[in-house]
């Protein structure tokens, strides 16, 4: 099984976008928006498929990064 790179990461504090980051043109970051609006308050951790894409979510201490 090949090794898949990081096409786009963000980090969030609540649903404002801090910073992010991408090398590839996409709905990416349209999607990753669209998921931070729908996070469980309980998870510390969330992932979601779309387009053939895994989007992780991890939450700490009110600060949400995506991978």
């Amino acid at each position: 099984m090949g090794q898949q790179s990081l096409i786009y990461a963000f980090v969030a504090r609540g649903t404002v976008v801090l910073a992010d980051f991408t090398e590839f043109s996409g709905n990416f970051t349209t999607v990753a928006s669209q998921c931070l609006h729908k996070l469980p308050a309980s998870n510390n951790r969330f992932t979601y498929n779309c387009d053939g894409h895994t989007f992780n979510y991890l939450v700490d201490n009110g600060f949400i990064a995506i991978q």
